[in-house]
């Protein structure tokens, strides 16, 4: 009877841990955290005299936040996809099956994992480990991506290296500034932080970094070949 005891006392407290865990990931709270210098708030007059902007307006407008804590790769699919015309896109949608959709939910995605589902998609990618770049070959990529239409940019990059709350993170790059030698990163968790323009050194700094034995990198997509 103890036994039985202990086990249902258990069996009810991982309930309620499993409870309280899904609604931490599925209800973030609003927070508006400030960014550490020398990170700088997005604003439209900020890229009046920026070259580098061919994704900025489609992205821009195709936009939407993570609506779960999990979700910051989804969203980021989610928004590209809406980039390329595909307005039902959405960061449920986005995903082959409802296995992967709740894997990601509780687990978050790995870039690797996050390459297999845009392709799923119909997106053509190319994925290039940090480790694979220096600092002048992450700049001029990503310059290269970002003066071009039709294209977009993803990057995995750890937050503690920009000071900011969090660990791993997945946003669009939407614009480039030679003038401060920094890039506009689209937040996906937009309940906690801005659009921002992060120093290229310190981007490449976040992203050249390890999760899981491999390091994290740069999601490029190069097209939209349609619905598989």
């Amino acid at each position: 009877m103890r036994l039985r005891r202990v086990v249902t006392v258990a069996a009810v407290g991982f309930i309620a841990l499993g409870i309280s865990g899904t609604y931490y990931i599925a209800s973030p709270t609003e927070s508006h955290l400030e960014l550490a210098p020398p990170l700088r708030e997005w604003s439209q007059r900020s890229v009046e005299d920026v070259r580098y902007t061919k994704d900025l307006k489609s992205l821009e407008q195709s936009f939407r936040g993570q609506v779960y804590r999990s979700f910051c790769g989804p969203a980021s699919l989610a928004t590209v996809l809406r980039a390329y015309g595909v307005s039902k896109a959405d960061q449920a949608s986005v995903f082959p099956s409802v296995g992967a959709k709740l894997k990601a939910f509780y687990m978050g995605m790995s870039l690797p994992e996050l390459a297999a589902v845009a392709r799923s998609d119909g997106l053509v990618t190319e994925l290039v480990y940090a480790d694979q770049l220096n600092l002048q070959s992450f700049r001029e990529r990503l310059k290269a991506n970002l003066a071009r239409e039709g294209d977009f940019v993803l990057v995995n990059y750890d937050r503690r290296v920009l000071k900011q709350k969090g660990i791993g993170h997945i946003s669009p790059v939407a614009a480039y500034d030679e003038q401060q030698d920094a890039f506009l990163v689209l937040d996906e968790a937009a309940y906690r932080y801005p659009w921002t323009w992060v120093p290229a050194s310190l981007l490449f700094a976040a992203v050249h970094t390890e999760a899981d034995g491999r390091f994290r990198g740069v999601l490029f997509i190069r097209g939209y070949r349609g619905a598989g």
